[in-house]
């Protein structure tokens, strides 16, 4: 296996794309496996990738997006810390409609 690229994207994604290489019979060791492992135990979203598709659509960064998939904020205070590394502030309305998404795809 090998490293094309590389993005934010949030763990739910990477272990998506891990179980797919290994159904398709190729090997997932070293940092994969360990990162497949990881991803296991702590993604919180079932649906992680719409989530983070739909974020994406509200205009929040790829690096906002997957923290936000991966942290699963339940309150503004929570969001708002993810919310920082946004270039500009985000709106209210679009802060609510982020954590309706949230409690949506994720457990």
């Amino acid at each position: 296996m090998r490293i094309l690229e590389a993005r934010d994207i949030p763990l739910a994604i990477a272990l998506k794309r891990l179980r797919e290489s290994e159904s398709k019979g190729l090997p997932v060791k070293g940092i994969a496996r360990r990162t497949m492992e990881l991803a296991m135990a702590l993604v919180r979203c079932d649906e992680g990738e719409e989530l983070y598709n739909k974020l994406l659509e509200l205009g929040l960064s790829s690096l906002t997006a997957s923290m936000v998939v991966d942290v699963a904020p339940k309150s503004l205070d929570e969001l708002r810390i993810l919310l920082n590394f946004e270039p500009t502030e985000v709106p209210e309305e679009v802060q609510s409609k982020v954590l309706e998404l949230v409690s949506t795809y994720c457990k």
